[in-house]
């Protein structure tokens, strides 16, 4: 029977164990590339004919439909299900999770690389750009997943080379791509698959058949190595290029398009002018409380160019304290360097260093105070809550759990920084009070996909938005009182991670707007549910928020296949994850409310009592 199942293994063992030549899929992209410059990004005579011999054939209808093989809408969820499949062979969730960070990693990457290199498109009216990604996503999402089959490689490759054959010829079809750009996205998805398996079979867990090892120089796939490793450092170094090099992309008078709201309006304040008339280049106004245009009147002195670089090293600053501070329970389980990795690929945190947003610094100013005994309790979350009015969600649960100390420090700290905002900005005060405080539509449209809040979503429905204003705020009414006795229970059983993270993730959904930088608050809810030992569930929504998915959902709906219904649901997706948060979260960690979590009452555990918890 043992040796049966021996058998049965070795077509997979020898795809792991075959050497995978990742010098011709490198050397077929470099050349690609290189005729691609040296026409200067024009079209190949090859192009051309491929492109004059297709053209009778088109099939739009079919082709969009196949040209989804090759989606992350599609790939993710199968890779998330495949996770659980790897985690029965042994493998932490971490390393279960390789698939989707391979494949996130990749078609980053893979934008990154080629963003700068536009074409003519083959339509002759639009630009494309360089590689086509679908293609990519085809040869990588779907050669991971044949590599879990028990078959033969042969069979494994002409499978999957079907495949992408398939998406490949659909790109053309659709006229989104050249035959070049198609080649060498077959190319990058090989390379990539060729990295894939070569670390696969470095963390697939030794396995022993009557005492005599199987795959030999295999190790337990653990982050314990990694943690010790320096060179654990290189993953968040070669991460960070995925939100910074597209920075250096845009000219510097449109990077950071919100950091520059910042500038303006505290220009504006350090005149005494409504910092509410305001608007940027771009129609953009401010839309923040008169405390926080007094905190921007200092960026306004900095010359541009220079702040962007200060702004990116702050928020990346921001980023290591808040996965400090907020992530102990991940950390401890996988290492700073894997924990900030997987941030900086999220699309979360790719979202806030491109706009230059604010959202860290106050999840770190919530975080510091809330989860960490210190004399001016409650003084983070009174700051938060005067420059954005979104951490305001943790006052009904300090009320409701008689923390009369922290609830007194947060609302002096509040209602004073707002005051004195108010009477710095008096020009303003009027405005904000009566119009700009009550009027949503300042913020641009509320109904397209980044919006994740329950508001947001209802303004997509197709009810009326009068309708959907009424049912928002009876939602967001039920779901705060639902998030706030969540908590309360939490608390009570000294989970006050789990409760902080519960009305986090009550912060997204019942927010007016939520983009998807907002989202960066679910980091606690995800480090409450690791804390609480379901680790697993917590990496499928890490998996969940790598991606860009109100992106993807909406492109899915421009191109018309017949599902709406699959395509408004990835749209949403994100959201609707605060939503299960707040509903399910206080019922799951209070089950296991024995665990110690940061900011307990009891005294914080050892990092070894920490990893035994794990």
């Amino acid at each position: 029977m043992q040796m049966g199942n021996l058998s049965q293994r070795r077509p997979q063992l020898a795809l792991r164990r075959a050497p995978v030549q990742l010098l011709g899929p490198l050397y077929v992209l470099a050349v690609v590339l290189l005729a691609v410059l040296a026409r200067r990004g024009q079209p190949l005579a090859v192009d051309v004919a491929v492109h004059d011999a297709l053209v009778v054939a088109k099939d739009a209808q079919l082709a969009a439909v196949l040209t989804q093989l090759g989606s992350g809408a599609l790939l993710y969820p199968l890779l998330i299900i495949l996770a659980g499949l790897r985690s029965r062979r042994g493998l932490t969730w971490v390393w279960a999770l390789l698939p989707v960070a391979v494949l996130g990693v990749a078609q980053m990457t893979e934008a990154v690389a080629f963003v700068t290199l536009s074409r003519p498109g083959p339509d002759g009216l639009g630009v494309t750009t360089f590689s086509s990604g679908q293609a990519m996503a085809a040869v990588l999402g779907w050669g991971m997943l044949a590599a879990h089959r028990r078959t033969t490689p042969t069979a494994l490759g002409t499978g999957v080379a079907a495949v992408a054959g398939t998406v490949g010829l659909t790109r053309l079809l659709l006229n989104e791509h050249w035959a070049t750009d198609v080649l060498a996205g077959w190319a990058f998805g090989v390379l990539a698959l060729g990295v894939f398996l070569r670390l696969d079979r470095r963390m697939t867990p030794t396995r022993h058949v009557d005492h005599t090892l199987v795959v030999e120089g295999s190790r337990p796939a653990t982050a314990g190595a990694w943690r010790a490793s320096r060179w654990a450092w290189v993953l968040p170094g070669a991460a960070a290029l995925v939100p910074l090099v597209p920075l250096l992309t845009v000219p510097a008078p449109e990077r950071m398009k919100d950091l520059l709201v910042y500038v303006g309006a505290g220009g504006v304040a350090g005149r005494g002018a409504d910092v509410y008339d305001f608007r940027t280049a771009f129609d953009m106004p401010f839309t923040y409380p008169p405390f926080a245009a007094v905190l921007s009147e200092p960026l306004a002195r900095v010359p541009l160019p220079l702040l962007h670089a200060l702004w990116a090293a702050a928020t990346l600053a921001a980023l290591v304290a808040v996965a400090r501070v907020a992530m102990q329970p991940i950390v401890l389980r996988l290492g700073l360097p894997i924990t900030l990795m997987l941030l900086l690929i999220s699309s979360p945190v790719r979202s806030h260093l491109r706009f230059g947003q604010v959202g860290l610094f106050l999840v770190l100013l919530v975080a510091a105070d809330l989860l960490h005994d210190h004399r001016s309790r409650g003084t983070g979350v009174g700051l938060a809550a005067a420059v954005k009015l979104t951490p305001a969600v943790f006052l009904p649960w300090l009320l409701l759990t008689r923390q009369w100390t922290t609830l007194r420090s947060a609302v002096l700290t509040a209602a004073g920084a707002t005051t004195l905002g108010l009477l710095l900005l008096w020009p303003s005060a009027h405005e904000y009070l009566w119009r700009a405080l009550w009027d949503s539509s300042r913020f641009g449209p509320n109904d397209i996909p980044g919006n994740q809040s329950v508001r947001g979503m209802l303004l997509r429905s197709p009810l009326d938005d009068h309708t959907a204003q009424w049912i928002w705020g009876a939602l967001a009414l039920l779901l705060l009182t639902a998030a706030t006795l969540g908590a309360r229970r939490l608390h009570a059983a000294g989970n006050q991670l789990g409760a902080v993270g519960v009305l986090a993730a009550a912060s997204v959904a019942v927010s007016p707007i939520s983009w998807v930088h907002h989202l960066v608050w679910l980091v606690l809810p995800l480090s409450a549910l690791v804390a609480a030992g379901h680790g697993r569930l917590a990496a499928a929504w890490a998996g969940l928020l790598i991606v860009s998915l109100p992106s993807i959902g909406s492109a899915g709906l421009r191109s018309d296949t017949g599902h709406p219904l699959l395509w408004h649901l990835l749209i949403d997706v994100q959201g609707l994850t605060a939503i299960a948060a707040v509903l399910l979260l206080p019922t799951m960690l209070s089950a296991r409310a024995t665990r110690r979590v940061p900011g307990a009452r009891a005294a914080e555990p050892s990092g070894t009592e920490w990893g035994a918890a794990l």
